[in-house]
């Protein structure tokens, strides 16, 4: 049906945006000793929103699917710039 299909589609729209995420965080990021990529909050918002406006949606998303991980519910811009978004993959 067209309302699958939507479906489909969007759920097809919000993965590449949260690999389009993992990548910024990958190229913004530091390897810390553990090996994994890490970056603030801040850093990222301020390179990310260029891309999109939806970045904490985005960023709850990877978190959901374990793609990243940071302390906190929710993140606010101003309020989170220091903390630390690290990738788990």
């Amino acid at each position: 049906s067209r309302t699958e299909q939507r479906g489909k589609d969007a759920h097809s729209h919000v993965g590449r945006e949260v690999e389009e995420l993992c990548l910024v965080i990958r190229s913004t990021g530091r390897r810390g000793d553990d090996g994994r990529v890490s970056v603030t909050f801040g850093q990222l918002f301020e390179t990310y929103e260029t891309i999109s406006n939806k970045v904490v949606g985005i960023l709850l998303r990877a978190r959901k699917h374990g793609l990243v991980g940071f302390e906190g519910e929710m993140l606010w811009q101003g309020k989170d710039d220091d903390v630390v978004i690290t990738l788990l993959e």
